[in-house]
């Protein structure tokens, strides 16, 4: 950065550079007005396919099953079938429908559980029905149609409610106030009768989500702040030194967040990490060029001077880290799933404002009596200590060049073999708070009742062939969907993944057993469309992952196909909201890999433009993929799958690396202009580029450490991978690009005096 007006700017416009802090900070504000948080329910997984499109109209047509809560009930002691236990019960479902958004509880209580002998009778009688036999009542409890295996076990010892909210698409901000207020009900009502009861469901799991997302945001935003501050005073031991750094950082996230929720942008489960992303990037070059003004006050330059400086030396370093990470996330762009699409962008725009932030705030503060003036250039003890041992080491790695390349290269092949190892999953349980009420509830949903998410089978045909309930069609065979559902649901019964099948054959099979009633319409609605040809199956599935999820579903599609087969004309596919979203999370983490491999290809082409070097280009490749593999390696040993937040950590990881490459690149660069020999221009970016690399590398585990204190198992998990993620990223630039370096490069040959 030697343009004459830049120079001009940083040396003399300094009010001019305080004008545009102040006016972006303003900007920043405004933004912060409008700052929120996305709580579109499926948000997470939509996308334009067809597979997303069939499930919004099954939605549409049917009922939504998002849209259900379950209240788990447990009385491992007794029974339920007391009078005084079914009245408690009969209060509860009472109690639960006075909600305004309460369309309906599904009990074993509810008008449509029946009894015909011969006539109609309910299922269960009110509590203070005289002369009951509850021992029979439970047994018709547990061999009913509609309630035996779906809302009751058969050891008879928990018990469910479906709590369903209406029939409408609904935002988590529409039900959050009702789900709050229904675990507010069960903890009254759990006392009073001393029967353990949890809600769970996806409308309280999305609501936990939403409120981790919001307090996790501010929380680790400040928690990260504070340990990066301390770690920054104790290792600049100079409180301006420290607060240039952090400032610069700290405002570059203020205004990162502040501009792009003036745009529109909202927190989303993905984008909690934004904050500190932007922060990690910030404070890398931050660190960097704090080190370089340091330096110039040292050697008694001025304040002014020094920032200018530092500007200029590193200026175009610190504007390609942030270029390459941002191209980094920018590959993110080329996602089928929407929210990872914008986490790329939004991540990119995030770093490109940070770097903004980093190069005029660092300055200005630093070109101030206050704040740069009150560094008075005095070297302490610890870094002359470090700068002795840094030209030891140097020499260490140098003598020892080809042992470390060798070393080197067979943990390298070694990692490379071992991450084919690994395949993507993603668990419900991952973005629930453990220990929280809907994570007990979902073990137990899981364990007794088979699981919380649904498969929908939906079967189709022509509306105007059925006629009749047996339609014989032009090659002679008759048309029953209704034998087709007897079908699906015999196949499901006879599998241990997918289980409790429900449909309209159960509901029939209640009102068919006496002449004087009939299925309501509406309920009826929920499982058949004869208008449209069209009818669904409802079964559950444990969250055992979508690895295996795909695994199951895939068999069960096989054998739909078989059914399918022997039945002309009608039409059978898998749907679901677990079915689509572990589709397309699979989908996502295939796209994120493809993305990070042709980001990494894009940034070795900036790099070797950057550079006008090809060696340059190729020498940054491997220290850079060394954090990548490692980590990938570290999900291996300890049994991790590759998850949403692992993916996105590699993202993190390699912009991470390839920042702390190009600044040590850039200094023996700079050594090689210089005129020193390679062994001088290496030994020298060891000793003037490691101590910032040793900074920034602490002040990034600090900060990303501080997201252990998450309550969200996907940020705990970030954390430990982000903070194993740095710490290799630094072994990679001082230990293996110095080898490289060494093999790559030779001292040019002087011309003879002959």
């Amino acid at each position: 950065m030697n343009s004459g007006w830049v120079r001009i700017l940083y040396l003399h416009r300094q009010r001019l550079l305080l004008l545009t802090i102040v006016i972006i900070t303003l900007l920043s504000l405004l933004g912060f007005q409008r700052f929120s948080f996305d709580n579109e329910a499926r948000g997470l997984f939509r996308t334009n396919d067809e597979p997303f499109e069939q499930l919004e109209e099954i939605f549409k047509q049917f009922r939504p099953d998002e849209n259900d809560c379950l209240v788990i009930l447990k009385r491992p002691g007794d029974t339920f079938f007391t009078p005084a236990s079914i009245a408690q019960l009969q209060q509860l479902v009472l109690t639960l429908e006075e909600d305004e958004l309460v369309s309906h509880v599904v009990s074993v209580f509810s008008p449509e559980m029946l009894v015909c002998d011969p006539l109609p009778r309910p299922l269960v009688p009110p509590a203070d029905t005289p002369g009951v036999d509850w021992s029979n009542v439970e047994e018709e409890v547990l061999t009913h149609p509609i309630s035996g295996g779906n809302l009751i076990t058969a050891d008879s010892k928990s018990m469910m409610m479906v709590i369903q909210l209406g029939n409408q698409d609904l935002l988590v901000s529409d039900y959050q106030p009702t789900v709050d207020h229904l675990q507010q009900v069960l903890r009254r009502w759990r006392a009073d009768s001393g029967i353990e009861a949890y809600l769970t469901g996806l409308p309280p799991v999305r609501v936990e989500i939403f409120r981790s997302i919001k307090t996790d945001t501010f929380n680790l935003m400040l928690a990260g702040a504070c340990v990066a501050i301390c770690i920054a005073l104790l290792a600049f031991r100079h409180w301006a030194l420290a607060f240039m750094a952090v400032a610069g950082a700290g405002i570059g996230s203020f205004w990162a967040l502040g501009l792009l929720s003036l745009t529109g942008v909202k927190i989303n489960l993905i984008t909690t990490i934004l904050p500190v992303l932007v922060v990690v990037i910030g404070l890398t070059d931050a660190v960097h060029l704090v080190f370089d003004i340091r330096e110039s006050r040292v050697r008694g330059i001025k304040p002014e001077r020094a920032a200018w400086l530092a500007v200029r030396r590193l200026g175009v370093a610190c504007a390609f880290t942030s270029i390459t990470t941002a191209i980094g996330f920018g590959s993110l762009s080329v996602s089928s799933i929407e929210v990872i699409s914008q986490f790329g962008i939004t991540c990119a725009v995030g770093t490109l404002i940070t770097f903004l932030a980093v190069v005029v705030v660092v300055p200005w503060l630093a070109s101030t009596g206050i704040v740069g003036g009150a560094y008075q250039g005095r070297v302490s003890r610890d870094s002359l200590c470090l700068k002795k041992f840094s030209v030891s080491y140097a020499d260490f790695i140098l003598k020892y060049r080809f042992v470390v390349l060798g070393l080197f290269a067979a943990f390298l092949i070694w990692m490379t073999l071992t991450t084919l190892q690994l395949h993507p999953d993603s668990h419900i349980a991952e973005s629930i708070p453990k220990g929280s009420e809907a994570e007990i509830a979902l073990r137990e949903v899981d364990q007794q009742f088979g699981g919380m998410l649904s498969a929908i089978v939906l079967v189709e045909w022509d509306p105007r062939s059925e006629t009749t309930p047996e339609t014989t069609l032009p090659d002679g065979r008759e048309l029953d969907p209704m034998a087709v559902l007897r079908e699906v649901e015999a196949d499901i019964n006879g599998d241990d993944d997918i289980m409790n099948p429900l449909s309209i054959l159960n509901f029939r099979e209640v009102v068919d057993q006496s002449p004087l009633i009939s299925l309501p319409q509406a309920i009826a609605d929920q499982w058949v469309r004869p208008d449209l040809g069209r009818a669904i199956v409802v079964a559950r599935l444990a969250d055992q992952g979508m690895y295996y999820h795909r695994q199951v579903i895939q068999r069960f599609r096989d054998r739909l196909a078989v059914i399918e087969s022997r039945h002309s004309g009608v039409k059978l596919s898998v749907s679901g909201s677990a079915v689509v979203a572990s589709r397309n999370l699979s989908t996502m983490i295939n796209d994120l890999v493809k993305s990070l491999v042709i980001a990494a290809a894009v940034i070795i082409v900036v790099l070797t433009a950057m550079f006008r070097s090809v060696k340059m280009g190729l020498v940054s490749l491997l220290p850079n993929c060394l954090p990548l593999l490692f980590t990938a390696t570290y999900l291996v040993w300890t049994g991790e799958p590759l998850r949403l937040t692992s993916v996105l950590l590699f993202t993190v990881s390699l912009g991470i690396a390839v920042d702390d490459t190009i600044h040590f690149l850039v200094r023996f660069r700079r050594e090689l202009a210089e005129g020193q020999n390679v062994d001088d221009a290496i030994r020298n970016s060891i000793t003037s580029v490691g101590a910032a690399l040793v900074v920034s590398t602490l002040v990034l585990i600090a900060g990303f450490s501080a997201s252990a204190i998450s309550v969200m198992p996907h940020s705990q998990l970030f954390s430990k991978l982000a903070c194993i993620s740095v710490a290799v990223a630094f072994i990679g630039d001082m230990v293996l690009l110095p080898a490289i370096l060494r093999v790559a490069y030779r001292d040019k040959q002087k011309p003879s005096s002959d």
